[in-house]
């Protein structure tokens, strides 16, 4: 089968502020080169690619297209707001069916993971279109093989071997304490849930009708998949592609163990483990200068010269209109600076 790309860009700009922005979230911001995490998403993928397909919001309209208009075979969905992930995988399954009259294999990826190893990602995938040629009924997903006891993902519990390097799924487990994170690791039988699945077309397309068919019948109303009317994209309930669909089924459900260096880069935090450290442990983007620091990290978008002085696990960013200050021990409570800028007149900076 052709393999469609789903990639959803959606965001709201808060775990990587000041950086990242309503308008600007993590996907379009270059972390780890000149490029972005959305365009690095789309050259991992566009070898096995028939055509992308990429979800965002209006509001990050002039960022997505910045990339996508580089780009062949890649078109691009704007919804006019969020509704969560199931509304908007069933938007991107009906625009493709709307073009193609055949079924499809579909491979659905979040736009802003990093990925050291893009070949043997490709290969992973390869190795789920193979199962899924002969199985078009099974419902896929990547699972990470897990470097560490991780308590901020969910995990998938690897079932009997289904072949060609597929197992089935056991069970999906929400993300677990540390002690239950060490026990998964420890017995070799689970995966990191990266949110990365793979199916047929129309195979998901029945499953979405049976599952969900308020949400089904209201998105299938639409005048275009392309450009939503908002008016009837309000009313859809908001819903997770989890919930709506994998926990409901009853189709059976395959995963393929990949080892490609994947990391969601999900915080601050994360971004500093990934980058490379000074004798001390400090890490630094742009121009900065740590005296007697350690383990800190400075992310400098700005002519300016900064200084770090006596500080561990701190964090400073600085752009044109924004320097922010932190632990990079709070790296999961980003939201409560959202909330405080949209409370005291500050939105300006949201």
């Amino acid at each position: 089968m052709k393999l469609s790309v789903v990639i959803m860009a959606g965001g709201s700009g808060k775990r990587f502020w000041p950086l990242s922005r309503e308008s600007k979230a993590k996907q379009s911001l270059a972390l780890f080169s000149e490029k972005t995490l959305l365009a690095e998403t789309i050259e991992r993928i566009m070898p096995l690619a028939e055509e992308i397909t990429i979800v965002s919001s209006l509001k990050q309209r002039a960022e997505i297209e910045r990339d996508a208009e580089k780009y062949d075979r890649v078109n691009v969905i704007y919804e006019p707001c969020g509704k969560n992930t199931a509304p908007c995988i069933l938007l991107s399954l009906l625009a493709i069916k709307s073009k193609c009259c055949e079924d499809r294999a579909v491979l659905v990826l979040p736009s802003d993971h990093y990925v050291a190893k893009p070949e043997k990602f490709r290969k992973t995938v390869e190795n789920g279109l193979e199962f899924l040629d002969k199985h078009k009924n099974y419902i896929g997903t990547i699972g990470i093989e897990p470097a560490y006891p991780e308590t901020g993902f969910g995990y998938i519990k690897k079932g009997e071997i289904a072949g060609n390097g597929t197992f089935g799924v056991g069970s999906f487990e929400e993300k677990p304490c540390l002690e239950k994170a060490e026990k998964f690791v420890e017995s070799g039988n689970y995966l990191w849930n990266g949110g990365i699945f793979i199916f047929s077309l129309d195979s998901m397309l029945e499953e979405f009708k049976k599952l969900t068919p308020d949400i089904y019948e209201t998105v299938n109303s639409l005048k275009s998949f392309d450009i939503p009317e908002r008016g009837i994209y309000e009313s859809l309930r908001s819903i997770s592609f989890d919930y709506a669909v994998m926990e409901k089924t009853d189709k059976p459900v395959f995963t393929v163990p990949g080892n490609f260096g994947w990391n969601d880069v999900g915080s601050w935090k994360a971004y500093f483990e990934l980058l490379p450290k000074d004798e001390n442990g400090n890490a630094k983007v742009g121009n900065a200068n740590f005296i007697n620091c350690r383990n800190s990290l400075a992310v400098n978008l700005t002519e300016k010269e900064i200084v770090m002085f006596h500080k561990e696990h701190e964090l400073l960013v600085a752009t044109d209109d924004a320097i922010f200050s932190a632990s990079l021990d709070d790296h999961a409570k980003m939201r409560e600076i959202t909330e405080f800028l949209d409370k005291n007149d500050l939105k300006k900076l949201l």
